[in-house]
């Protein structure tokens, strides 16, 4: 039996609108969205979404994790109903130019494309439930409490760190959509629902493709049918397995746990990769009451690049809560960049940006979306950001631009680097008992001020990217030290422990004899 809720044309996906709608556009937002004004929030389905994406501003979702499935889903559908999951790379600029100078999708295009696959976008169906695995129905034994599908409900011995509601109640719809999302990219390795099928018997679930990763979007905030487009990966971003490139919800097979096939086009790379396999119980109220959550594959996942992250030789950029999303800007801009022990790459998508009109780049940021998280199950904090629009600086469209910002990001974090230097020779110059743990809270809270200072320094350099123009960080470090070792002078031990641990900051070493650090990341 199938209940009410189709991803396609239930509201799921949060948005905000345009405030500058004209005439025109105010009575497309009246036709499409009744209850909702210019300026204001809704939710609508992937039918909505594609029909008035050039009426939104944004999305407007509130746990980055979920986002961050979103757009790559949505990145593929908007490839798919637009033809930008085809063409050769001379070809494809040119086609998604034109679609940009039309500023809107094709909404016959989109009614085609979700009519066509009607029956396998409703999230509870007999047959192929939305981004479900039916086969559960009879692989799995006794299901697991509704709840278990909200990452942030409390659930066994875990604290309670978001929501208070209990596992037992049942999820409306919207929500159960969006969680469906995260469980699809960043589920937790560990024990799920005991699952057989063929010789693979147990519970045991891999890490989600998508965990503890930091995703980069190009991102126009006040234009979403821009930021869609340009979040389409161009041609040398796509793998090229064998197979047709096909999403779950096209394919009219399910896909194999025990050999999971490799992607094989940009819309099986963005929607096909999944560790875990979930299945859905809802009501005729189409909420969901209940859910089976295990493993969908035996194995690792066929290696692919994924489009949205910083790729290093040691592996994906991994999110870390305490570092700001500034401080990776050069490594979005520059199309490699050596680091310290690894190579970054920038992420793929970025490529794609490079060859788009000035025009549409100056209207581009980054949309920084993440979760601090460990492969198996703990959860720390999610966070996101948005950069303003720094893409005109892309390496291929402004060297020189993209030159100074790593160069002033450089400058930051040497200096955060001598500041805490510096902090700490003064703590190992006046404490007798040398206590590491004490050493370091001491160090991190000037450190962390210092990096809440210096970010807005560095935005202030590359609004205005002058050459003679040098963000002053080295100043922003000592005014920390001062303000951090003020207590340490209190006697006359202590004030010359302090001024010989100063004199680092303000005669700072050379690169050719300052000692090489490890760069944080």
């Amino acid at each position: 039996m199938s209940y009410p809720f189709s991803v396609a044309d239930n509201g799921w996906i949060p948005v905000r609108v345009r405030s500058d709608l004209d005439a025109g556009e105010a009575e497309e937002l009246r036709s499409l969205m009744p209850d909702v004004s210019p300026g204001g929030c809704g939710r609508v389905g992937l039918r909505g979404l594609f029909h008035g994406a050039h009426l939104f501003a944004d999305l407007d979702f509130t746990v980055p994790p979920v986002e961050a499935v979103a757009r790559r889903l949505l990145a593929a559908v908007s490839a798919r109903v637009t033809g930008l999951d085809a063409g050769t790379s001379a070809e494809w600029p040119d086609a998604r130019d034109n679609l940009l100078a039309a500023g809107r999708f094709n909404a016959g295009r989109v009614d085609e494309y979700l009519t066509t696959h009607a029956s396998r976008l409703n999230l509870y169906d007999s047959t192929q439930p939305f981004l479900q695995d039916i086969r559960l129905a009879q692989e799995c034994g006794k299901g697991q409490a509704p709840g278990r599908l909200v990452m942030d409900r409390p659930s066994g011995n875990n604290a309670v760190w978001t929501t208070h509601i209990a596992q037992d109640v049942p999820v409306p719809g919207p929500e159960a959509a969006q969680w469906l999302l995260a469980w699809y990219g960043y589920g937790p390795s560990g024990t799920g629902t005991h699952r057989t099928h063929g010789s693979r018997k147990g519970g045991s679930c891999k890490a989600g493709p998508y965990r503890s990763l930091v995703s980069y979007f190009p991102h126009a905030p006040e234009h979403l049918f821009v930021s869609l487009v340009a979040s389409v990966p161009g041609p040398s971003a796509w793998p090229t397995g064998p197979g047709p490139d096909l999403a779950p919800w096209e394919s009219d097979e399910p896909a194999d746990p025990l050999a999971p096939a490799p992607a094989c086009g940009p819309v099986s790379l963005l929607t096909g990769r999944t560790a875990h396999a979930l299945l859905l119980t809802g009501d005729t109220a189409g909420q969901t009451t209940g859910c089976k959550v295990t493993w969908n594959t035996a194995v690792d996942l066929p290696a692919a690049v994924d489009p949205y992250v910083i790729e290093r030789t040691k592996g994906a950029l991994r999110a870390d809560r305490a570092r700001s999303a500034w401080r990776d800007l050069d490594a979005l801009l520059l199309k490699t960049q050596p680091g310290s022990k690894a190579t970054l790459r920038r992420p793929t998508v970025f490529d794609a940006v490079a060859e788009l009109p000035p025009a549409v780049q100056r209207q581009l940021g980054v949309r920084v979306l993440a979760w601090d998280q460990d492969r198996q199950e703990q959860d720390n904090q999610w966070y996101a950001a948005t950069t303003p629009p720094v893409l005109q600086h892309i390496e291929e469209a402004d060297p020189q631009g993209a030159a100074a910002i790593a160069t002033a990001r450089r400058s930051a974090e040497t200096a955060a680097g001598d500041l805490a230097d510096a902090l700490s020779a003064a703590w190992l110059g006046i404490h007798v008992k040398r206590d590491p743990q004490q050493r370091r809270g001491f160090v991190e809270a000037a450190r962390t001020q210092f990096w809440e200072r210096a970010e807005e320094e560095f935005w202030q350099a590359v609004r205005v990217l002058e050459p003679d123009r040098r963000p002053a960080f080295r100043r922003l470090a000592l005014e920390r030290f001062d303000q951090a070792t003020a207590t340490l002078k209190t006697t006359v031990h202590g004030m010359s422990a302090v001024a010989k641990a100063r004199a680092q900051l303000t005669r700072p070493r050379t690169h050719a004899t300052r000692s090489t650090r490890k760069r944080t990341r």
